[in-house]
């Protein structure tokens, strides 16, 4: 009676440590967060992956009930409040005008360089019929006879070198549209890792509207990785190193400060949004899918293309289809898997009248 007395209460002691230590490492990593936000590598990455940081919340929390410990139940609460504030937004019915009325649908999507069936990019696009499409990746060697295919539905295309990647790969970013261009032209950032970007500028019932790119530096070191296992995310954790990016995504927030029609800024932007540099960027980009969207809305890694079980979820927001005063997110959803280690996005939008 008695070694069966005992075990249960080494359990939930046990139970009840790790739970502790569990909240406090969550406090101590809040702390970080507020003091050094993005400026230090380490809490920056962190940052990247907070939401992963909740994983163990359902097993302890489990774990708590089973062996019935208060103590670890109590510990464990703070962690639950604080995954219902911060995530369960995400889940409610957006505040969406009932009388707005949808006149333009955009997709986005890195198609990726070693996607085998770039054509099921292209059958999406055809199954989802958007009047903008934004593509990046595109290999100048084989993709673009792919999409060249599209040239009936969208006669009217940009095509932009991907200078910062030519020492890995040849590709472009390809912006296609139904919509005749008023203007198309290359824009000096001024910034040698991104030193141009494509101003497209389409006419929607009368409005002009401006239509931007973006394929932002990756926060690690740019390297021709050629196998995606689980020494590749190490790699990316150990050579984590956002400066770059941030720098780029100053210098475009500085461009669109002067544009004079309402935008629309979509592509891979590899920017987590649960990081601190995205709550920096949110008051001046409009994110379609936190405004129309349901649910997490993660698009990379679809752990799929690597072979990996197409059960496992693509765990970070870092594609967008961003917008500013002038028009209005009505609704914003994922495509479906096309072969890239990227999730397609797409937003319909009206005019703000």
């Amino acid at each position: 009676m008695t070694a069966s007395r005992t075990r249960p209460s080494h359990l939930r002691r046990f139970v009840a440590l790790v739970s502790g230590s569990y909240l406090l490492f969550m406090v101590v990593y809040l702390l970080a967060r507020l003091v050094f936000q993005d400026r230090v590598w380490p809490v920056s990455l962190l940052n990247t992956f907070a939401h992963l940081l909740f994983l163990p919340l359902p097993v302890l929390l489990v774990a708590a009930l089973l062996v019935r410990s208060r103590q670890a139940v109590l510990a464990l609460l703070p962690v639950l409040a604080l995954a219902g504030v911060w995530f369960g937004p995400r889940f409610l019915p957006k505040n969406v005008p009932s009388d707005a009325v949808p006149v333009l649908r955009v997709m986005t999507n890195n198609v990726w360089r070693l996607n085998p069936t770039p054509n099921r990019v292209v059958d999406l696009i055809r199954a989802e019929n958007p009047d903008v499409v934004f593509l990046q990746e595109v290999q100048l060697d084989t993709d673009q006879d792919t999409f060249a295919g599209l040239a009936a539905e969208y006669p009217y295309r940009s095509t932009l070198i991907d200078e910062m990647r030519l020492s890995i790969y040849a590709a472009v970013n390809l912006t296609l549209s139904k919509y005749p261009f008023i203007s198309s032209e290359e824009v000096d950032l001024g910034l040698p890792p991104l030193p141009h970007i494509f101003r497209d500028v389409i006419e929607v019932q009368g409005q002009p509207v401006a239509l931007y790119n973006v394929h932002l530096v990756a926060p690690w070191q740019q390297r021709s990785f050629t196998s995606h296992d689980a020494t590749y995310f190490a790699q990316v954790a150990l050579d984590f190193d956002d400066r770059e990016r941030n720098q780029q995504l100053d210098a475009l927030l500085n461009l669109l400060a002067d544009e004079p029609y309402p935008y629309i800024v979509a592509g891979d932007f590899n920017l987590s949004d649960v990081s601190v540099t995205y709550s920096r960027v949110m008051p001046y980009l409009h994110d379609s899918f936190a405004e129309a969207g349901n649910g997490f809305g993660g698009s990379w890694p679809m752990v799929a293309a690597y072979g990996w079980s197409g059960w496992i979820p693509a765990f970070i927001r870092m594609d967008y289809i961003w917008h500013s005063a002038g028009l209005q997110a009505v609704n914003a959803w994922q495509g479906t898997f096309v072969g890239s280690d990227h999730r397609p996005v797409l937003a319909e939008f009206s005019l703000d009248s």
